[in-house]
């Protein structure tokens, strides 16, 4: 009789004996070695999955969905992806009427009315009547009457009807009906309807209809409708 090449007692994957789960150790898929989101709320970084984290001035942390956060009304709130690398770009985080709002590598984050708003490492924000927006490193930006806009490496952006923007290391802007606009090192740039803009080693600069754009050390600059000024890079930067 033929010896079998197969003990009956050998499992039929020789790894199995390997990646035995020791006793007491959970195996659900559904519960995630890291918690979507940290959530730092009066001085307290909290993990959320789930539920609902309250202020001790009012206001509310939500988890709407699974990966999707919502903060409203609460003074100074900061929101971490907690899913551990390469996690955060599925997540989503929205803030709404808070005073200093941020969020850090979040996938999508959106601001509307807040004092303070901050993004890092998302790939797409958007900031509606913040007084202040400031960006890191995100994919797409978009403004719309901010105040105060500061952004730095990314992308792409558009900004409409913000009082100041401050762009750097961009690969496309387009900013429309604002009024004091500066942008250095980003390849493309437009610009429609804004007082005054400074543009320093950027590509090809184009628009209508801005009262003075001064450009220092770029590919080319077609602006019409505008008094366009052609400095030096030096006397640029030291506006």
């Amino acid at each position: 009789m033929p010896r079998s090449s197969a003990p009956a007692h050998r499992p039929a994957n020789p790894m199995a004996l390997v990646e035995a789960t020791p006793p007491g150790a959970s195996t659900s898929a559904a519960e995630p070695a890291d918690p979507p989101f940290l959530v730092v709320l009066d001085g307290v970084e909290t993990p959320i999955r789930e539920g609902t984290l309250y202020g001790s001035g009012g206001g509310t942390v939500t988890v709407t969905a699974p990966g999707h956060l919502s903060a409203e009304g609460l003074r100074s709130v900061l929101v971490r992806s907690g899913g551990g690398d390469g996690a955060g770009g599925a997540t989503t985080a929205r803030f709404t009427l808070c005073g200093d709002a941020a969020a850090e590598g979040v996938g999508a984050v959106a601001f509307d009315r807040c004092v303070a708003a901050r993004a890092e490492g998302a790939r797409e924000v958007s900031a509606t009547r913040c007084r202040a927006a400031e960006v890191e490193r995100a994919g797409k930006v978009t403004l719309e009457r901010c105040r105060d806009a500061r952004l730095r490496g990314g992308g792409a952006v558009r900004a409409a009807r913000c009082r100041r923007a401050d762009v750097e290391s961009f690969g496309g802007a387009r900013l429309a009906r604002c009024k004091d606009a500066r942008l250095d090192w980003c390849g493309t740039v437009e610009v429609e309807m804004c007082r005054a803009v400074d543009v320093t080693r950027c590509g090809a600069v184009t628009g209508e209809r801005c009262r003075v754009v001064n450009a220092a050390g770029c590919g080319s600059v077609a602006v019409a409708h505008a008094e366009v000024h052609m400095l030096e890079e030096e006397r640029q930067l030291l506006q």
